[in-house]
Formats: C-alpha cells, structure tokens, sequence
C-alpha cells in the first residue's frame, strides 16, 4: 500500500494536471450541458404536459360521452312514454267514442225515436195526406167548376146587358125589328124581351097634389133621438132639488 502511494505520488503531477484539464473541460461544458439539460427537462415537460392535456381530454370526452348517453336515454324514454301514452290515449278515446256511438244509438232507438211508433205515425200522417190531397182536389175541381159557372154568368151578363142596350131595335106595333130582318140572329129580338123589363117608367108619386087626410095622417117615426136629451127623472129632481147656501166669511158682509 505504501509503495502504491509513493508511485501514485510521484505521478501527481499527470494527475493534477488532468483533473484540472478536466475541470476547465467541465466548466467550458457547464453551460452548454445546463442548456441541453433545461432544454431535455423543457421536452420531457412539454410532453408530459401534452400527455395529461390528452389524457384529460379524453376523460372529458369519456365524461361527455356517458353524461349526453344518459340525457339521450332519457329523452328517448320520454318520448317513448309520450308516444305510449299519445298512443293509449288515442286508443282510449276511439274506444269512448265507440262506446258512446253504441250508447247515443241504443238510446235513440229506444228512447227518442221508436222505429215502430215512427212508422205508425209516418204512416197515420200518410192516409191524412192522402184524405187532405183528396179534400184539395175535390176543392180545386169545385173552384174550377164555380169559376166556369161565375165565367157563364158574366158572360151572360154581359150579353143580357148587350141586350138591354139594345132595346131600341126591338119590334114595334108598327115596324118589325132590325133583328127579325137578320136571318143570322132571329132570336135575339126574344132574348131582348126576355131581358128588358116593359115598364120602362115607374109612376112618380106626387104628393103635392095627393089629398091626405089629416086626422089619420102621421109622420113616420124617427129612427134615432136627436139632440143630447137628459131623462126625464133627472130633469125633475135637478129642478125641485133644495137651496144648499155655503157659509160665508165675515169679508163678505162688510161693505
């Protein structure tokens, strides 16, 4: 061990000289190697960094995925309960309609319209239609008939008419008439006879000239009272009725 020391130490000279030489070495590198350092930690960082910002992200869209699932589940379930719903409600509601048409239907033809009253009754009121056309018809052909005879009568009427106007061609004692000279209408002189009367004047009564015996002679009777006249007991008791004298103030004496 001596020895190693002594031949170490008359070498120290090569060994001084290199930890030196490394030492100036080391601190030439120093801040190259710091440099390379901060720039190896400034990746190492960097890419940690970048994989927890992935790692993170992925969980959140891990975490977005399951919660917008879960909203998407219920959602869908809730419309998928609306839809049932809708659905049984639509079911429910033809089934109260069906229900209420058999309901309306069996009421009506057993309460409000009786199929064999109606019928008794469509058919009573059929037979009185019938009895009230015949009544019309025989009406109307009564009205034909009065029309046809009351046409007959004016016409007649004013044919009789035509004839009395034309009395003045009637035959005289003296001169046969204008139409017993016509061979189309001979007998019209008679229908004129038949209806103009002979005496054509009636007498005129003159009572001027009349005698009239006076003790038999009376007026006729008057038709109606004239005159606003009181009976005669009302007339009597306003005349004989008593003096009734109001009394008097004491101003109406005083002079």
């Amino acid at each position: 061990m001596a020895l190693t020391f002594i031949s170490n130490w008359e070498e120290r000279g090569d060994v001084v000289n290199d930890v030196f030489a490394a030492a100036r070495e080391a601190e030439e590198n120093r801040q190259r190697e710091y440099d390379a350092a901060l720039l190896i930690q400034a990746v190492m960082r960097g890419v940690r960094l970048r994989q927890f910002i992935k790692y993170l992200n992925m969980c959140a869209v891990r975490i977005q995925m399951a919660w917008r699932g879960y909203l998407g589940r219920l959602e869908y379930h809730r419309k998928i309960a609306a839809k049932v719903e809708e659905r049984q409600m639509n079911y429910y509601h033809t089934m109260a309609t069906k229900i209420k048409k058999v309901w309306k239907g069996h009421h009506v033809r057993t309460h409000v319209y009786d199929y064999y009253a109606m019928k008794q009754y469509l058919g009573a009121l059929q037979e009185k239609n019938e009895v009230v056309r015949t009544r019309l018809r025989e009406y109307a052909e009564e009205m034909k008939k009065r029309e046809e005879i009351e046409a007959e009568l004016g016409e007649l009427e004013r044919y009789n008419k035509y004839a009395r106007s034309c009395h003045y061609m009637m035959s005289t004692q003296v001169k046969p008439g204008v139409f017993l000279k016509s061979s189309e209408e001979p007998y019209f002189e008679e229908q004129i006879k038949a209806v103009f009367p002979k005496n054509l004047r009636k007498k005129k009564t003159i009572w001027h000239k009349e005698k009239v015996d006076q003790s038999t002679f009376e007026l006729p009777p008057l038709r109606k009272i004239q005159g606003p006249f009181k009976n005669p007991s009302v007339v009597y008791l306003q005349r004989h009725k008593s003096l009734k004298t109001k009394p008097q103030g004491p101003d109406f004496f005083q002079c």
